[in-house]
């Protein structure tokens, strides 16, 4: 199974034999195929630029303080301005830490927390910004249920899914992935964008997750899209000997059975064109 590329956003780096003091990386930027350009931050300041592989080696770094290059300067200038985006959405650092936490453990002084947070991630969203908020998640929370996270969700529900799907992909929000099969029918292309990309990793499990979701979502008529996405299934199964088809067929047929007039046959034979698959699924059929 080969690596995803590494989202690093929230990592603490220690300086060396102490255990106390560190920086936390909370920006970076995919450079090639094999690096990431990243800052630092003590508390809220950018100190040190560094290059990182994909194993989180530093390949280089310094303090912007001492030196300066193309690349430190490109990436701190892009960074300022998106911070200085930031400023409009009023946060404070007391909410950020409440942010941290679940919501029935929230102070909430902030009454307007939760849009706040929301709106924020839906820019990082539109624009495919590194997140504040998720670095900040990786960084100190404890919950997966935090006031961040929860905002993430009503960010995913409102965002344009594919730009969702890259963003989530940038911070290594796998485990997301799958709710954006609730919006295949208005983006069809993302039945093939989510399992290019992670099959190309041999990375099956979050293409099938997405699968099984997009059977519940997808309008029974729709024969296009279902047949893509047993076109998928059955690409899943070629390769991992798995019974993937066959588990979304349960489903579909179950579905057509209670939403329409057809029987399973007349409803496959009205959806299933495509040669090779309605063989693949007859030869399923019989066993």
């Amino acid at each position: 199974m080969s690596v995803l590329p590494p989202s690093f956003l929230g990592k603490k780096v220690f300086l060396d034999g102490d255990n106390q003091r560190h920086y936390i990386l909370k920006y970076e930027e995919l450079s090639g195929k094999r690096k990431i350009h990243a800052l630092l931050f003590d508390q809220e300041t950018p100190v040190i630029f560094a290059v990182l592989d994909y194993n989180g080696r530093f390949l280089d770094s310094f303090y912007l303080s001492n030196k300066t290059t193309v690349e430190s300067t490109d990436i701190l200038e892009r960074y300022k301005k998106i911070a200085e985006r930031k400023k409009q959405y009023k946060v404070t650092q007391d909410d950020l830490k409440d942010a941290l936490r679940p919501k029935e453990e929230a102070k909430m002084k902030n009454k307007n927390i939760m849009k706040l947070l929301t709106d924020e991630l839906l820019e990082d969203i539109k624009h495919q910004w590194p997140s504040r908020l998720i670095a900040l998640q990786n960084a100190d929370g404890k919950s997966d249920q935090s006031l961040i996270m929860i905002a993430l969700k009503d960010a995913l529900e409102q965002a344009n899914a594919l730009k969702s799907f890259h963003y989530l992909l940038h911070h290594r929000l796998d485990s997301y992935i799958p709710m954006l099969a609730e919006y295949i029918q208005d983006h069809p292309q993302l039945i093939e964008e989510v399992p290019e990309y992670y099959l190309s990793f041999n990375h099956a499990r979050i293409v099938e997750e997405f699968l099984f979701n997009a059977v519940k979502h997808v309008e029974i008529d729709n024969s296009d899209l279902i047949e893509k996405i047993l076109q998928q299934a059955q690409k899943i199964d070629h390769v991992h000997y798995s019974t993937v088809l066959r588990q979304l067929l349960v489903k579909l047929f179950r579905r057509a059975k209670g939403e329409t007039d057809d029987s399973s046959k007349q409803w496959l034979n009205k959806t299933v064109h495509d040669q090779s698959l309605r063989s693949t699924i007859v030869e399923i059929l019989k066993k």
